[in-house]
Formats: C-alpha cells, structure tokens, sequence
C-alpha cells in the first residue's frame, strides 16, 4: 500500500492542506497512492487556522469512519489517516494530524538556546546571529517572519518521536509532499531543514532503512507572497520585507534546496489582501485564497507523475522538474471558466458535485427524508438519520466547505465559481448556465429544480441499488446522483 505524507509546516502549510482536504471530499482523484497522512508542524498551536484545519480533518476520518465500506472513488474517497492510525496498533505516538515542537511552549528563543549559559565567546557569536528581538520572541507564537530563529529550532524535529514514527513507517514506494511559505518564519526555515534530515536521514542514527528516505520521490510547492498584513509600530513581522525576503530565499533554494527535489512548485500572486496581523493567543485567521487551492492542486500534480520518472540516485533526483501554475484567462475575480484546461479537468465535476450536494443539504434533505422516492428505499433516509453523529459530521464538513467558498469569493484576488442555493439548479455554476433555443433564435435559461429535476435524478440513481447502510446510501447515492446530473444537466461544465 502506497502512502502520500503530506508535510503542512506553518500557517500556510495548514491552510493548504485544508484546500486538499476540500478537494479530496468532493472526489478528486490522487493516484499512485492509498492513503494520505498528514504531519502539520507548527509551533503556534492555538492559530485559528491550523484549529480550522484541524477539525476539518476530524470529520473527514468521521465521515470515512462511519461507512462500512470505504469509497476509492467520489465522495470522500481517499484515506486520511494520522499517523498514529496508518502504524495501527504498535504505534506509541500521538492519535493527531498536529505534532508540537519540544521546548517552544511560553518559552523565549533566549531561553531555548540557553543565551545566559554560554560563555563568552558563544554568547558573542550567537549576538550577531540574533538580534535583541529575536532573543526575545516567544516561540509558542511561531517564528514570526524569522526563518534563522526556525531554522535552528526546526532542527530538533530530526530527533523527534514523530520523525522516528514516520521513517520507520516509510516504504521504498511512498511519497513526500511539503508545503510551505517562503516570506515568513516557520515554512521558510522548516523546508529546507526538512529536506535535509529525510535525505541524510542516514545520518541521524538510529532510523532503520535509511535509503528509503534518501532516495524517496519528493515534492514541494514553495509558496510565495500573495497576501499582506496591517501592523502597528510594535509589529513582529514587517509585510514590507516579504518581497526581499523571497528574492534571497529563492538564490539560497537554488543551490541549496532544488536539487534534492523530484519536483518543485512555485505560486504566488501579485493582487494582495492585507489581513489584520495577529500573533495572540488566537492567532491569525487568513481568509480562505484560491493560491491555496492551486498549492493543493499542485499535490494532485505531484501525484500524477508515474514512478518511473521520478528516480533517485543516491539522494539526488535525476531529472528534477519546476513548475509554476496558470490560468486560462486573467482576471480580479476567476471562476471555472478562467481556469486551463487541465485544471478544469481535474476539479470542475467534483466541486460542481460537491456545490450542488450542499445546496440539496441546506434546500431539501429535510423535506426530502423519508418522503422521496429516493429515501424511502432500503436502507431508508429518514429524519431520525438526520439527527445521527454520522450526519452531524457531514453538516459540520459542509459548513466548512461553504465558509471555505465565501472566503475564497471575497478575497483578492477572488475564486467565485458557485451560487449555492440557486433557485434554480442551473445557475449553480457561474458561467455554465444552460441555456435553450427558442423559435426565432433567442436564448434563454433553462429551469432545473430541485424537487422536480434532482429528485428525479436521486430516484433513477438509488432505483435497483442496494446498500449495506444508511451512511454507505447517503455518500454513495449523491457523490453518483450529483455527478448524473452534473453529466445530464450541466454538460458545459465538463467541456475542458
């Protein structure tokens, strides 16, 4: 069984693999693998956007965990699990997505390295590495724009429970994916020194097959500036630098990063948002941005790449590959139409699928409960269902795709493909409404409702199927009912 582990390292980091999340539920397909595991490493625990992240993956593995049979396709059709769950029952580490860095928590960088403690030389020489504020910073808040102070604190992770956990449970036929910023402190500083500890893992000691980590096919998408921050005169990152910082990351991961990688990504955008910094107990809470969604699409990329072009000899790939992302059409607010065609290949169904499954749960599930066709059908959908842990899960997921849409639609710059709770089905997704001829030639929309058009849809799907329990009906019925009617009622939405 191959695995896909999925490296999230900071803010960025989470609110990337919330995007793949997004993507994975609504049945975009990863190949080359059978189970995805995340390992989020950031040492600000309680920011909104990994506590986001978090939760989300809570009730995807709910939502797996309830089905008696697990999809490989459609609705929710990949494995996340924890690394915990992928070891089984030998597994001594935590049951989470989430892994602390030792000695961070209400602790200052002065006191992790021990400053009072050296002597005089030392403490000479590790002034001019880091300044007074550097010192000073509280590390339970992250690295704060600081990739020096993370790089010499990531640096442990090596010789963690979680690393060890990891290389023992890597195969020769597994992959890496690590996802990171490149203008601020936690990702800048965790690439890199990633990187180096999976590839000289021999060097560690004590990491049994070693080779396995040294040649292991790695991917990475390096995230660059696409958002600002509003600070004040005591701020502890300074939006200004992030440009400068990116030019000198960038001449360092030239030499120093990109031949270790079998394929690296790069994304940015130059249409920023400043979002109120705020490196409290909170956290930041960045608004969802289609830059992520990309970063994530660069995953699916990753893992659409077969094996045999993807060798390694020794620690080095032989034929490494950079890659940037695009768009069809420019513009300040994209929708599915403004996407390549590739990109249109690999997500306008499935989200499609997954939009017009939401708008039946906020427009119809109740109504609709025991009383269609669809539902009274064994095993049947009644409103006792919709008072199940099971169900709950899937209400929690789904306002956690609509929150995740809204805040995408409202950036900048914006990703507003859908309506959801269209009046009519047809205007779900924006620019692929249908339309119909009339008599002389003009055109018009063509009405599709959901009681007479997608009930009827959800009847011809369930008729003749049988199912081996409620929660198995309710993802498998409509990942199959959404995408017939996407097929039969929304054609242009599949003209790539």
């Amino acid at each position: 069984m191959a695995k896909l582990f999925v490296f999230a390292i900071g803010g960025t980091g989470s609110r990337v693999l919330k995007a793949l999340t997004m993507l994975l539920a609504s049945g975009v397909t990863l190949r080359n693998t059978d189970e995805v595991i995340p390992i989020v490493l950031d040492p600000h625990a309680t920011n909104d956007d990994l506590l986001r992240t978090k939760e989300l993956l809570r009730e995807y593995g709910n939502i797996r965990a309830g089905l008696q049979t697990k999809p490989s396709s459609g609705f929710f059709g990949t494995e996340i699990k924890t690394l915990n769950r992928s070891i089984g029952g030998n597994a001594t580490i935590a049951d989470t997505y989430v892994f602390e860095l030792q000695g961070v928590q209400q602790e200052k960088f002065r006191d992790y390295i021990n400053y009072e403690g050296l002597d005089t030389p030392s403490k000479a020489f590790a002034s001019l590495l880091f300044s007074e504020e550097n010192l000073e910073t509280k590390m339970d808040i992250g690295f704060v724009g600081n990739p020096n102070i993370g790089s010499t604190v990531l640096n442990q992770f090596r010789y963690s429970d979680v690393f060890q956990a990891f290389a023992e449970n890597f195969g020769s036929n597994d992959r890496i994916f690590i996802v990171s910023s490149i203008f601020g402190g936690t990702g800048a500083a965790g690439f890199p020194i990633l990187l180096k500890n999976i590839r000289g893992a021999q060097a560690i000691g004590q990491i049994p097959n070693p080779a396995f980590l040294r040649d292991a096919k790695i991917g990475a998408v390096t995230v660059m500036p696409y958002f600002s921050l509003t600070t004040n005169d005591n701020k502890l990152i300074d939006p200004a630098s992030f440009i400068a910082k990116t030019k000198a990351a960038l001449s360092y991961y030239q030499k120093g990063v990109n031949p270790s990688v079998n394929a690296l990504y790069y994304i940015g955008d130059d249409q920023t948002k400043a979002y109120t910094y705020d490196p409290g107990a909170g956290g930041q809470k960045n608004e969802a941005h289609f830059v992520e969604l990309a970063s994530a699409l660069a995953i699916v990329d990753f893992m659409n790449i077969d094996d045999s072009s993807l060798n390694v000899s020794n620690g080095l790939p032989t034929s490494p590959v950079y890659k940037e992302f695009g768009v069809e059409q420019d513009g300040t607010t994209l929708q599915l139409g403004n996407l390549a065609s590739a990109t249109k290949e690999q997500i306008n169904l499935p989200l499609t699928k997954m939009a017009l499954f939401s708008t039946y749960l906020s427009q119809r599930i109740k109504s609709a409960a025991g009383t269609v066709q669809w539902a009274k059908a064994n095993p049947p959908i009644s409103s006792s269902f919709l008072n199940s842990g099971f169900f709950n899960s899937v209400k929690n997921f789904d306002t956690g795709f609509r929150q995740w849409l809204s805040e995408m639609g409202t950036n900048k710059r914006a990703f507003d493909p859908f309506v959801l709770d269209a009046g009519n089905l047809g205007h779900t997704v924006r620019g692929f409404e249908p339309k119909k001829r009339g008599l002389f030639g003009g055109e018009s929309d063509v009405k599709l409702d959901i009681v007479d058009d997608f009930d009827q849809t959800l009847n011809k799907t369930a008729e003749g199927k049988a199912y081996p329990s409620e929660p198995d009906k309710f993802v498998q019925l409509f990942s199959e009912g959404t995408e017939r009617f996407a097929r039969e009622r929304l054609p242009k939405v599949l003209d790539y």
